[in-house]
């Protein structure tokens, strides 16, 4: 059920005493992520929309393992990641509850879609999928700072990325706050075209790669003990993935493709790994800062993740983003 190399129900550490937030934990991956995290002892924050949702996802935590039942290690945090407001937001509650934060996985996101701005001013799916998880986690860096400083602290930040990086356009640059908007080109030739709609999710994709390389050389640099890993979960069957197979007209075939596709389940070995197996802190020169694929092997991104220099024009352009949404209210 859970791949050949590496098991979480077996292989996760006693997590007691641990705080990890998953983003987009009411479904899918994020759902298996916290189930599992949850399961070996670790405090799990799990951001949703709604509380709604939160209360009945942590039903469903509790129907399936119920020694979690009134644990009191199952918390909602609110969290909507297509304003960087409730991003920022979202982070300065959490860090009025906890004194430490161990695990963070930035599960949530937008799959392909069609074309939108933000309020703020931003693409829709740069916003989810990047701009307010990179507020979000910039504003917990302190907090996670600390943490790995402590005696016996492993605190990993891991960041779900996709193979569909590589359909990112050779043209992709981050330079000014446009870049972030008119990710295609001039607003008016943006359209909803299977191929425009690839590529943003693409680049939004490559910008999860290129961020948490970033943050590890960052980390590295300050002397950090912190890791930062981007990953590829594999083609999982889920709500998201059947909803864009539809919408570019396959889903008369879903059926047949969900037999060759991943269960969630097994979709969430990879985040898994990368946030809680030992072997990651014990090889840490072989895994921080990486790009992983199914079941935790580390592989090698596309040209434009490797990029000289695009990884540090991405924070840079970012920071910038954030701070004048949260001045101003959006961009120009």
């Amino acid at each position: 059920m859970f791949g050949r190399r590496w098991n979480p129900v077996t292989d996760i550490p006693d997590l007691t005493g641990r705080v990890a937030i998953v983003t987009g934990a009411n479904i899918g991956l994020g759902y298996q992520t916290a189930l599992q995290l949850a399961n070996h002892g670790a405090t799990v924050y799990l951001t949703t929309r709604s509380e709604a949702k939160a209360l009945d996802t942590i039903k469903r935590l509790e129907e399936a393992n119920p020694s979690l039942t009134d644990s009191g290690r199952l918390r909602w945090l609110e969290l909507d990641l297509t304003l960087v407001h409730n991003a920022k937001a979202a982070a300065e509650e959490f860090l009025k509850k906890e004194a430490r934060l161990d695990i963070l996985v930035n599960n949530a996101g937008q799959m392909a879609a069609d074309f939108e701005v933000t309020a703020e001013g931003l693409s829709h799916i740069m916003a989810s999928d990047h701009v307010s998880p990179f507020a979000f986690t910039t504003a917990l860096l302190p907090l996670l700072e600390k943490t790995a400083r402590l005696p016996d602290a492993d605190v990993r930040v891991v960041t779900i990325s996709s193979i569909q990086h590589s359909y990112a356009p050779t043209s992709t640059k981050f330079v000014t706050p446009a870049d972030f908007r008119d990710m295609c080109g001039p607003e008016e030739s943006v359209n909803s075209s299977i191929l425009q709609q690839t590529a943003r999710y693409g680049q939004a994709k490559l910008a999860n790669i290129l961020f948490a390389r970033e943050l590890q050389r960052r980390w590295d640099a300050a002397g950090i003990p912190g890791i930062s890993i981007s990953l590829h979960p594999g083609v999982v069957h889920t709500a998201g993935a059947e909803r864009v197979a539809r919408s570019f007209g396959a889903g008369i075939l879903w059926p047949l493709v969900t037999l060759f596709i991943m269960t969630p389940p097994q979709g969430a070995i990879t985040q898994l790994f990368a946030a809680t197996s030992p072997d990651v802190r014990q090889n840490v020169e072989k895994y921080k800062g990486q790009y992983l694929v199914p079941y935790g092997s580390v592989a090698t991104p596309s040209a434009m993740a490797r990029r000289e220099g695009l990884a540090e024009e991405l924070w840079n352009l970012s920071e910038k983003v954030v701070q004048e949404i949260l001045e101003k209210g959006k961009i120009d």
